[in-house]
């Protein structure tokens, strides 16, 4: 189906625009201004509403969404009078309408407005939605938010929406046929006072200067339709969307025009942004032999050709499915824009580093390494030189940087540079520790155990998987911050007389993790003790160890309950976990022990070490509750799959894998083509061996036997 999207850049409109794009439809968009997290895939036109081009889009259209606002004070206003050129362009071109509007807002400017949809020509619904709320805090949401606060303060009930379920409301409208006007709010309510409450509690608190409120807050609405006529299923209680919203404000302030992050917090990212092509439209060119590129590969961009997987293996095995691509590796490259905010920048160098700082070729996971020397020499504590070794790790081949992408290119200059990007990087680290506490507690406040995530409705379940992958961003973030922190600490101390602090190797140290290695070795020095219970961990007999010995099952049981949401290959989220397969963590343990246990005495405790050893550890909390929110997105996958399954949507639970996570939520109709072309690709994959450094471009080192 084509439709044509009017404010197609705001968050509704993003939303919409990419559930629709990702269930196969042609989607085309028109607003005032453009946004850098727009679907790549929409035809977008950057104009208003008066352009004659709206007439053209409309009459290729089937269906016409009106998203742009019509309040004066809404940031891409369209005015009554966008209405009227909507309505008349869905009229010549024979399409359908639909119009949102709020059932909060003033009457004189809504109801004229749903008065001109109706009256139209054009077939039109008008979807009449309840004051919204949610972590995607667009204007409507902070209006919403002034308007909780405003209110005197009462048991008196309010139903409000949350904007997942206003957009999966919208793309189920567009699917049907159906005209006239549906109220759309939850069938339940909260009360002012408890919204009151947990938005106040909110660090920083919010401020409310310049923010209107809602002319009514607690409209009438007749819910028979939704209930009974659409059947729908929303995702989010009232009060859950309440404290969604409080979630997302935490590091943010209120605007008029939406919420924005707060200097020195680490907010929630609430959706993703997609690579970035060169800014000076610099061609990329593929990598990989002809008919050998992966769907998700990246492209190289020749003044940036050098890339390592060298120290990402371990926690990303290769080659990753499209699921993982998709949630984990843009978590990634999120995290690597916000530290190229640290960094000052060029155009050309931020688009490369937030693009392709950790890109994927064979669906493998390769750090930049023409980029990361830019970094090294903008970021302190980072070593140029410990980076090209890394890369190299012991190959004859050696990373090439070309003149253009040397260290001198896009960077602050002058004897200042280093000490304004230090300062730069201590004002966004100001509030670390205290965010990673929270978001390492909010990890084990927001797991639900297999029955809880069961008792889950279809739309509970799909909004869990949405908000699961925004908070597996925001601790890639964290992780990131951390590691910047990390040089910050090293190159404060490198001089210090105690000793040498090691430096960052780059990007790729977002990834790596001693936290396993360091919750096994109580129960590896148990089994280095008694060879025959070594010898029963390596053959995989639990049974056994738990009869010989009970110091060493008890050894078992604490170290699941610690690691258990961690294991081999853990990002990946096709892949067990050890609490998945206690066997695993017992073949780590044995293999832990065989290993040369650690000889001498710990080191003397010293200042720069503490120091040291605090920013590790912080690292990896940071590191060690984005894999407990992997886990949970990893069983809510499952359990969504074994549902799709059993409905026959797809064939096996293993599926869910092969679909990206908005494919997933919006399932296109050739979801089982999808499935079974990028299996086929993955296996394809999986019989090639890459190199272990891409310079330009890659041939594969070697067949695997499986290939024949």
């Amino acid at each position: 189906m084509r439709i044509l999207i009017t404010g197609v850049t705001g968050v509704v409109g993003r939303s919409v625009a990419r559930q629709l794009v990702a269930a196969g439809h042609m989607v085309s968009g028109i607003a005032p201004y453009g946004h850098r997290c727009l679907d790549p895939d929409v035809n977008f036109v950057c104009t208003s509403l008066r352009d004659p081009v709206l007439q053209h889009l409309a009459d290729e259209a089937d269906v016409v969404i009106h998203l742009a606002p019509i309040d004066n004070d809404a940031p891409g206003s369209a005015g009554i009078n966008g209405v009227v050129h909507v309505t008349h362009a869905a009229a010549r071109a024979g399409a359908r309408l639909l119009f949102l509007s709020h059932a909060a807002g003033h009457p004189s400017l809504y109801r004229h407005a749903e008065m001109l949809v109706s009256t139209g020509w054009a077939p039109s619904l008008i979807v009449r939605a309840a004051p919204l709320m949610g972590r995607q805090l667009d204007w409507m949401v902070c209006r919403t938010v002034a308007t909780l606060l405003r209110a005197r303060v009462s048991p008196q009930p309010v139903r409000l929406l949350h904007v997942d379920d206003l957009v999966r409301f919208l793309v189920l409208a567009v699917n049907t046929n159906r005209t006239g006007a549906v109220d759309v709010a939850p069938p339940d309510a909260t009360n002012t006072f408890t919204a009151w409450r947990l938005l106040r509690s909110v660090n920083p608190r919010p401020r409310l200067q310049g923010i209107r409120s809602w002319t009514g807050l607690t409209p009438d609405m007749d819910l028979a339709a939704v209930q009974e006529r659409w059947v729908f299923d929303f995702g989010w209680t009232a009060s859950q969307a309440v404290a969604d919203t409080a979630r997302g404000l935490a590091g943010r302030r209120l605007s008029a025009a939406g919420a924005v992050s707060v200097r020195g917090h680490v907010s929630l990212p609430a959706e993703v942004t997609p690579r970035l092509a060169p800014s000076d439209g610099m061609p990329l060119h593929c990598a990989a032999p002809d008919g050998l590129e992966g769907e998700f590969d990246d492209r190289i961009d020749p003044r940036f050709p050098t890339f390592s997987c060298t120290g990402l293996n371990r926690a990303l095995p290769e080659p990753l499915t499209p699921m993982t691509l998709d949630v984990q590796v843009s978590g990634l490259r999120a995290a690597a824009r916000v530290m190229g905010q640290v960094m000052a920048l060029d155009t050309v160098v931020a688009n490369e580093w937030g693009s392709r700082a950790l890109a994927v070729f064979g669906h493998r996971l390769y750090a930049g390494v023409s980029v990361n020397m830019v970094a090294a020499s903008q970021l302190p504590g980072w070593d140029l030189h410990a980076i090209a070794q890394q890369a190299c790790n012991g190959q004859p081949q050696t990373p090439v940087v070309p003149w253009d992408c040397s260290p001198r290119a896009g960077r602050l200059r002058g004897p200042l540079a280093k000490p304004r990007i230090v300062a730069r990087a201590l004002m966004v680290l100001r509030h670390l520790k205290a965010d990673t506490r929270a978001y390492s507690t909010a990890a084990i406040a927001e797991h639900l155990d297999p029955a809880q995530l069961a008792a889950l409705t279809d739309a509970g379940l799909q909004t869990r998987i949405r908000m699961l992958r925004d908070r597996i961003h925001q601790g890639w973030i964290m992780t990131a911050l951390w590691v910047i922190d990390s040089g910050v600490t090293a190159a404060a101390l490198r001089h210090s007389r105690t000793g040498q602090i090691n430096s960052v190797p780059g990007i790729s140290a977002i990834v790596e993790s001693s936290r396993v290695d360091a919750e096994i070795a109580p129960l590896a020095e148990i089994l280095r003790a008694d060879p025959r219970l070594a010898a029963m961990a390596r053959a995989g007999d639990l049974g056994s160890i738990r009869a010989r010995s009970p110091a060493a099952a008890a050894a078992v049981d604490a170290t699941l309950t610690r690691v258990g949401h961690r294991g081999p290959g853990e990002v990946e989220l096709a892949n067990p976990t050890f609490g998945d397969d206690p066997l695993m963590l017992l073949a780590a343990a044995a293999h832990s022990a065989a290993a040369l246990p650690p000889l001498g005495a710990p080191e003397r405790s010293t200042l720069p070490g503490r120091l040291a050893t605090n920013c590790v550890a912080s690292r990896e909390l940071a590191r060690d509750a984005t894999m407990r929110f992997t886990n949970e997105l990893r069983t809510a996958l499952r359990e969504l799959g074994s549902r799709h399954a059993c409905a026959d949507v797809i064939d096996t639970l293993d599926d869910v894998y092969y679909l990206t996570c908005e494919e997933l939520l919006a399932m296109p109709a050739d979801a089982r083509l999808r499935v079974k072309r990028r299996r086929a690709e993955r296996e394809r994959l999986q019989a090639l061996r890459l190199p272990g450094v891409i310079n330009r471009g890659w041939v594969p080192v070697s067949r695997c036997p499986a290939a024949g």
